[in-house]
Parts: structure tokens; C-alpha cells; sequence
């Protein structure tokens, strides 16, 4: 606004020859009052008179500044249009994983829940109560091992998946019912440590596999959940935590960002589904490759194995896993300056559980063990070709105790149980609801 005691002032000032930026600079000197020199020649011109002449230095000025506003203005709005695209594609994209994930849980076919039943009372009960740990990892269902190309050292397909893991099934009941001969077992884990499915990530499993990804999955899930509902009633809870492996990616290079984009992931949501009747059995399925879970009172870390270079040396082993504890314990030490702590993420683990190399092994991490936990699927031809090595197909139990952490493990030898009938089925319906849900 012009002030009203300037305004003959300033048409002596032009018309003795003042310029705009001259006069902008002596309103803001003499009445503090702060006006673009624009805006005091669009005064003149529109209150003195009209057909004065155009300062051209000054509107050629005038016009550059605004063009260079004008042109920041514009950047602005690009990045802001740019950036909201951004955030609708990934809010759209979060909607669409959680509908997906509440359509499962909701309108998938569950098993009835099952009857628990109180383990019976120990022989001695001196002894505190352990917590029974079933690994179940490297199942890789939907692959297809023929015999004849691995010297009939082993073969694999859906049928032996299924008699595999109904003996492993029957396998952890018997071990449980015989530690209890010692003590109180009323809590079981497994752990699923990735590598559910074959995947197609190769271009000769693509080419060999059984079925299709989708299928391997849903095959997965289905057998599973009836080994866990088969084992339900036989604990007073049982806990699965899962993380996700390799095969399984759906992509053909590895990735960093939303690793959990896996049909791991979508077979631990289905197994959830499929067992949420039964209130005994609780899953816990992160976005993140590892995960610690607290086993009587010690906190392990759960991980496929992938990330680990090297092939799985002691040296590649311990490297990984001295650079996860200094990941979490500065991860802990942040939460501790900035806000109070909850206790979720522990800062420190004092033992490991993963997957991935197909053997059974145990490295001393001086708190405890890393534990590498077999392959349900045996040796392939790429291990016997390339390894000049079969792994026999086996799995790992251990027991652990709230003051002495591990107190035990046992090796399940699965494969003998390939010419034994499953006691599960392998049949999926066609029509999975009855009826439409909308």
C-alpha cells in the first residue's frame, strides 16, 4: 500500500528523473514501509496518468524477475505433483498388500480347531520347564529330485514332501513326549527359515518344477498347516515365527527392498489363515530377512542364510553375524538416548538359527551356537554335480532352559520315513468358498 503522505513526493521523484527501484528504496527509508518498485509504477501509471511512458529498463527487469518467480513456482508444483504421485502409488500399493492379506485371513478355508490337551505330569518335576524348538526350513516343495540323475541317492517330489513331514511331525511329538520323562515341555517353536518353495528363480527349476509357483505355494501351505493342527494338540501353545529365503523371490536378482515380497511370505500368511480357528498356535511373519524371538529368556536370531557370502565358511558365519549384534546393539542404543526403550528389538542375541546351506552344523559364537538347521529336500544334482556332496534330508530339535539356554538338540532323520503313508492330505478344493463374500 502506498502511503497516502508519499504520494506526491513520489510523482515529483519520477518525473525529476528518479527511477522505480529509487523510489522503492526511499518509501522503505523514509516510511518503513517495504513495496516492489512494481507495484509503486502500477500506481503511477494507473493514478497520475495513463499515458505516461514506460520506464522499458524497469519493465524489462520487472518482467525477468517474474519470469524467474514464475519458473520457481512452477519447479515447486512439478516436485510437489511428483512427490504426491509417489506417495498415492505407494499408499495404493500398501492398501492393495493389506486387502490381500485381510481377503486371506478372512475368506480362506480354516481347519476346525482342535482340542489341546494338558501334557501329562512329569516323572520329576524338579526340573524347570523347557521350550521344545522344531526348525522346519529348505523344504523347497514343488521341486522335483529324480533318482536316476543323483545315483538314486535321493528323490524328491510332493508325495515325498508329504510323507517327509508327517514323519518329521510324528518325529517331534515322540521326542517331546520322551523329554518329558525329565521335565515340563508345554511350549513349542518352530521356526520357518525360508525356502519354503522350489520358486522358479532358475531357469531349469522353472523348466522342471512340479507345478507352478502359486501352486508350490498353496501346496506348502496347506501340508503345513496340518502338520502344525496335528501338533496343536499336544502343547500349551505353540509359536511360529517365520522369516523369508531365496527361492521363493519374485525376482530374478536378489533384492534389498521389500525382501518379504517372497512366496515365503504369502505361505506364512496362508498357514496363518488356515490355523487361525486354533488359539493355541500364533504366528509372527516380519517384513524384515531376520528376526529375533525370545526363547526362555534368551533372545535368538532367526535368518535364512542368504545373506551370507562365502558359502557358508566358519569365517563368512561369524562375520555376518558379529556385524548383525553391532547392528542391533546400535539400533538399541538409539532407542535408548532418544525415547525409553520397549524391549521389542533386543539389542543383543545370544544364539542364531538359520537355514540355506543344506547342513546340519553348529558354530561357537561365545554366547551360544549358531545352529544351521538341514534341508528337508536331501541332495539335488546341483550338490552332487557341483559339491560332489548329498546331505541327507534332516531337520534340528533343540530344548532350552530358562537358566542353562540350550540344554539339548536331536537331528531328525526324515528320509526314512519316504516309503511311509502320510496322514496328510494332499487334495485342495477347487472352490475354496462355499459361497461369494460381497
Amino acid at each position: 500500500m502506498i502511503p497516502e503522505q508519499a504520494r506526491l513526493k513520489i510523482i515529483e521523484k519520477k518525473q525529476s528523473g528518479e527511477t522505480w527501484t529509487g523510489i522503492a528504496k526511499w518509501i522503505e527509508e523514509k516510511y518503513g514501509v517495504s513495496i516492489h518498485r512494481t507495484t509503486v509504477q502500477r500506481w503511477y501509471d494507473r493514478e497520475v496518468s495513463s499515458d505516461a511512458e514506460v520506464d522499458q529498463e524497469e519493465v524489462l527487469e520487472s518482467i525477468e524477475d517474474r519470469t524467474k518467480a514464475d519458473k520457481q513456482v512452477a519447479t515447486y508444483k512439478a516436485e510437489a505433483a511428483h512427490y504426491k504421485k509417489l506417495y498415492n502409488k505407494l499408499v495404493a500399493k500398501e492398501a492393495k498388500q493389506d486387502l490381500f492379506l485381510d481377503a486371506i485371513a478372512a475368506y480362506a478355508p480354516t481347519f476346525k480347531e482342535v482340542e489341546v490337551h494338558a501334557p501329562r505330569p512329569t516323572r520329576s518335576q524338579s526340573g524347570a520347564p523347557q521350550v521344545m524348538v522344531a526348525v522346519l526350513t529348505d523344504t523347497h516343495v514343488g521341486e522335483q529330485v529324480y533318482s536316476p540323475q543323483v545315483m538314486n541317492a535321493n528323490q524328491y517330489n510332493y508325495e515325498i514332501f508329504n510323507r517327509r513331514l508327517s514323519g518329521w511331525a510324528q518325529q517331534v511329538l515322540s521326542l517331546a513326549e520322551y523329554r518329558r520323562n525329565i521335565c515340563q515341555i508345554d511350549e513349542l517353536v518352530v521356526p520357518m527359515l525360508g525356502d519354503m518353495i522350489s520358486g522358479d528363480i532358475h531357469d531349469e527349476l522353472a523348466r522342471t518344477n512340479m507345478d507352478n509357483c502359486m501352486m508350490q505355494m498353496l501346496t506348502t501351505a496347506h501340508l503345513i498347516s496340518q502338520a502344525l493342527m496335528t501338533l496343536a494338540p499336544h502343547f500349551k501353545t505353540i509359536k511360529v515365527p517365520c522369516v523369508v529365503g531365496n527361492h521363493g523371490r519374485m525376482t530374478r536378482k536378489p533384492p534389498m527392498k521389500d525382501k518379504y515380497m517372497d512366496w515365503d511370505y504369502l505361505a506364512y500368511q496362508w498357514m496363518a489363515a488356515f490355523c487361525k480357528n486354533q488359539s493355541n498356535i500364533t504366528f509372527e511373519i516380519p517384513k524384515s530377512f531376520a528376526h529375533t524371538i525370545n526363547v526362555a529368556d534368551r533372545n535368538i536370531l532367526l535368518f535364512h542364510g542368504d545373506a551370507i557370502s562365502g558359502g557358508g565358511s566358519s569365517a563368512s558365519i561369524s562375520k555376518m553375524i558379529s556385524n548383525m549384534r553391532g547392528v542391533l546393539q546400535f539400533k538399541q542404543a538409539i532407542e535408548t538416548t532418544v525415547v525409553e526403550h520397549d524391549g521389542v528389538t533386543p539389542g543383543q542375541f545370544s544364539d542364531v538359527l538359520m537355514g540355506h546351506f543344506h547342513r546340519v552344523d553348529v558354530y561357537d559364537i561365545g554366547t551360544g551356537a549358531a545352529y544351521i538347521c538341514g534341508t528337508m529336500k536331501g541332495g539335488d544334482e546341483f550338490a552332487l554335480q557341483r559339491i560332489q556332496a548329498m546331505t541327507a534330508p534332516k531337520q534340528v530339535v533343540t530344548y532350552w532352559h530358562p537358566t542353562y539356554g540350550n540344554v539339548g538338540m536331536e537331528v531328525l532323520y526324515i528320509g526314512r520315513h519316504d516309503d511311509t503313508p502320510s496322514m496328510f492330505t494332499s487334495e485342495i478344493s477347487d472352490v475354496w468358498v462355499s459361497e461369494h463374500a460381497y
